[in-house]
Order: structure tokens, then C-alpha cells, then sequence
């Protein structure tokens, strides 16, 4: 199930809200906190019933592993044995769906063998569900982990608004709020706040970055006549609908959670104004910047093993965090690629060189739009050409004529203009979500919310074909 879609929307999401806070008027607070989960489980299976046996086995595995751990049942076996297994159970299950169809190409293609590859579908949301109890045993290790029971535990791995694509939430974060009496009421303010934050999100997805779809999709099949303009164009609308995809989604995220007065973690903040490299990951995607730093990069031992080591711990980190993305060698060189940027970028900072602001701005912007189609792109010789293209070699330079308001480009292809300048804006011009937010709880301007409501009414009846989220296939 999608929170792009009139089923999600206008039936599921009003029958769960209105079965949990029957719950709890009740007083039947822990049938509330099973109905959310029981809920969370059919949202995930909606959509393929047969991921869910995968993470209930997950689920199940993780916390009896926490048990163990918390409660010290086999006092002579080494509770770092245990962790070390888990995490290797862990690691393979994430592997096995992701990444071992790849692993059976890189191998045909090294050994000049022909292994049939098993075709494997990547269940949803399995690195961030995985990501989630990785900390949860870690911690429990470490004796940070108060008795936490099944229940809660469940909806600390399921909780719908961000079981399949995060953000990635620390145990620390949200099973408290699952005890917290407070919370179980109806609170308006609450619900006008995750109002506000659903209706951007639709917004963002079905307004933004699905209009960017038909020119993606249309370039992407004629990559190989691909001209100066026209790959410029590419890039740039990869980028700016990778932002307003996930930053969608995270602002649904937010909001359908703020509905049960469970507040989550922003996971955005306006990336795209970042002055350099490393801002820009402090921005995208920062619960998994905040999971890899806790768990992999201090670990190793930060910054507090020299410089070398230091540059060493950095490179690992950004390599994950471009594995992480896909399976597949152009994600891989978009690891390295960010690894070697966050190295040079923090060399350079030790130079104590100050540049212009707006100059860092646009230099940083500049550098994730020449990157960004590695995401997208799935071979490194397509990659190749979009990058050659973009800077002027082996490319021809044809004109671009004007349509309408539509750019018509040699290949059949067309981009709204509009869709460019509106995107540049809200990239650049605009708050983001969070505070914008905040403007209008305080404000509770009535022009603001008529606005609200229009937008929403144009984006449901825009879901006329619903699409996925990018992160998705992560």
C-alpha cells in the first residue's frame, strides 16, 4: 500500500485512526497498541504478501536476541558471540535479497562463468527494518535497553509511517511514546500539524517528482543521443525529483505519525542549501547518517585515531552509504565518489579557506546534480555518456525549440518550463516543510489552510496512476 493512493488515503488510514483511539477511549490500551500493529503488518503485506513472513521471522529473531542479551540466559556463553551472530544473521538476510544477484554477476563477469542469477525480489523496506534492530541488539548489548515488551517492540520495527522507507528510528525515540499516556488521546493540534505535513508530501510526490517522470524515463530510453542541453536538463530533473520523492515522503512520514501523536524524526532539511559535501549529508536522508555514525564510523574510532584513520573511517562510511543505495556498479561508484568528496571536503576545511556562501551553495548543488543520475542509472557506460554529454564532449549542440511552455527536445522528449522554475524555487527560494510548519500552527492562518485544502484536492485527483517512492527499491 502506498501513501499515494485513495486506498491508503481514504480508507485505511481513517479505519486504523479511528480503531486506535476507540482503543484507548476505552482504556484498552495495550488492544490499541495491537490494533496499530496488527494494522502496520497488513499495511506491509497490501502490498506483497509474501514479504511478510520475512519480517515477522525478522522481528521475532531480533527480539528474542535482545532477551539474551538484556537478561544474560546463558551466562557462559560470551554475550559478544551472540551479538556477533545476530548481526551476521542480520547482514546475510540484507544481503542475500539485495545484493546476491549482483555478487552472481560480478563473478560471471570476472570468471567468465555463467551461474543463472535467482532473480530475487528485494522485500520492502528490509534495509531500514534491518538498520532499525541492528541498533536495538547493539544496544541491548550495551545494557541501553530498558525491558521492552512484543508489542512494542513490533511497532517500533512496523509502525506504518516509516516501515518502508524510514526514517530510521532509534528504539530510544519511539517506544517510549508508544507508554506514553498523553499521547492517547485525540490532539487537534497534532492533527492540523500532520495534516499540513501529508498535504505537502502529496505535493511534493504527485505535483513535483512524478511530473519529472515521462522526461526521465523518455531520456533514460535514448540515452545514447543524449546532446549538451538535453543531458543538463536530465541531470537536473534526476535531481530534483530524487528531492521531491523522498522529501515527500518524509513529510508524509511526519504527518500520518503526528495523526497518533507519535512524533518522528525529520529526516530532510533543505540538503540542497548545503555550503559543502558534508552539510549536504548532515541534510539528505539523516537517520542514516546518524545510524552509520553511531554504529559503523565510531566503532571504528572516529576521529580519534589519526588523521589517516580518520579519512579511513570517513571513506567506509560514505562507500555503505552509496552500496546501500543499490546494487549495482554505478550506486557503488556513487559511494566512492561521495567518499572521495567528504575526504577532500574536510582537507579542505583544514586549509581554513573561506569562499562566498552563495558560491559554496551553488558549487555543492552543481556537484550532487552531476552525480545524481548514478542513482538512477543502472549500467556505468550509460552513466558515462550522460557525464560526457553534460560536459560538452562527444555531444552535439542542437537547439532547443519552444512550445508552449513546453521545452521540445530533438529526441521526442519534452520538460515543462514551469516544472523547472517552480522546483529551482522551492529548492532555493522557500522554507522547508518543518518550517513552514511551524509558521502555520502559529498562526492558524485561514488562507493558508483554504490553500492546504485546495492542493490536497488537486493531488488526490491527480492519483490517477500511483507510482512508487524512489527510496522504495532501497
Amino acid at each position: 500500500m502506498l501513501f499515494n493512493s485513495i486506498d491508503f488515503l481514504f480508507i485505511f488510514l481513517p479505519i486504523v485512526f479511528i480503531g486506535y483511539f476507540l482503543c484507548n477511549k476505552f482504556k484498552l490500551y495495550t488492544l490499541g497498541k495491537l490494533w496499530l500493529a496488527l494494522a502496520s503488518l497488513f499495511f506491509y503485506a497490501y502490498y506483497n504478501i509474501q514479504y511478510l513472513s520475512i519480517i515477522i521471522s525478522s522481528v521475532v529473531f531480533n527480539y528474542s536476541i535482545g532477551l539474551l542479551l538484556q537478561k544474560e540466559v546463558f551466562p557462559k556463553l560470551n554475550n559478544r558471540v551472540v551479538l556477533t551472530f545476530a548481526i551476521l544473521v542480520n547482514l546475510l538476510l540484507l544481503s542475500y535479497y539485495k545484493y546476491f544477484d549482483f555478487l552472481i554477476q560480478c563473478f560471471n563477469n570476472i570468471a567468465n562463468a555463467q551461474f543463472n542469477t535467482m532473480h530475487l525480489l528485494l522485500p520492502l523496506g528490509i534495509s531500514f527494518f534491518t538498520f532499525q534492530q541492528l541498533s536495538y541488539i547493539v544496544d541491548c548489548y550495551k545494557k541501553e535497553v530498558k525491558n521492552t515488551n512484543f508489542i512494542d517492540y513490533v511497532l517500533f520495527v512496523t509502525f506504518f509511517p516509516q516501515l518502508i522507507a524510514g526514517p530510521i528510528i532509534h528504539h530510544e525515540e519511539i517506544i517510549p511514546q508508544f507508554e506514553d499516556m498523553s499521547k492517547k488521546r485525540i490532539n487537534h493540534e497534532n492533527i492540523a500539524i500532520g495534516l499540513f505535513f501529508i498535504t505537502i508530501g502529496l505535493v511534493k510526490k504527485v505535483l513535483l517528482a512524478d511530473s519529472f517522470s515521462p522526461f526521465i524515463q523518455r531520456t533514460i530510453t535514448n540515452v545514447w543521443n543524449l546532446d549538451f542541453l538535453n543531458s543538463w536538463f536530465f541531470a537536473l530533473s534526476v535531481g530534483c525529483q530524487g528531492y521531491f520523492d523522498f522529501s515527500g515522503y518524509c513529510d508524509m512520514a511526519i504527518g500520518i505519525g503526528m495523526l497518533f501523536n507519535i512524533t518522528l524524526p525529520i529526516n530532510f532539511n533543505s540538503p540542497y542549501k548545503a555550503i559543502d559535501i558534508s552539510d549536504y549529508w548532515r541534510r539528505w536522508h539523516i537517520t542514516l547518517g546518524k545510524f552509520l555514525k553511531n554504529y559503523v564510523y565510531i566503532p571504528l574510532g572516529g576521529s580519534r585515531v589519526g588523521e589517516f584513520n580518520t579519512y579511513r573511517n570517513l571513506f567506509i562510511v560514505f562507500f555503505l552509504t552509496g552500496v546501500w543505495h543499490g546494487a549495482n556498479w554505478p550506486c557503488v561508484t556513487y559511494g566512492v565518489v561521495n567518499a572521495l568528496l567528504v575526504c577532500v571536503n574536510k582537507f579542505w576545511k583544514s586549509l581554513n579557506i573561506n569562499i562566498n556562501k552563495k558560491l559554496a551553495i551553488l558549487i555543492t548543488f552543481t556537484t550532487m546534480i552531476f552525480i545524481a543520475p548514478l542513482v538512477i542509472i543502472k549500467t556505468m557506460p550509460q552513466y558515462f555518456k550522460v557525464l560526457t554529454s553534460m560536459v560538452g564532449f562527444n555531444t552535439h549542440f542542437t537547439m532547443v525549440t519552444l512550445d508552449g511552455l513546453n521545452m521540445k527536445f530533438y529526441n521526442g522528449s519534452s520538460l515543462d518550463i514551469l516544472l523547472i522554475g517552480i522546483s529551482l524555487f522551492i529548492l532555493f527560494g522557500m522554507q522547508n516543510s518543518s518550517e513552514l510548519a511551524k509558521k502555520y500552527v502559529a498562526t492558524k492562518s485561514l488562507p493558508a489552510t483554504i490553500l492546504l485544502a485546495i492542493l490536497f484536492i488537486v493531488s488526490t485527483l491527480s492519483l490517477n496512476q500511483v507510482t512508487e517512492f524512489i527510496y522504495f527499491q532501497f
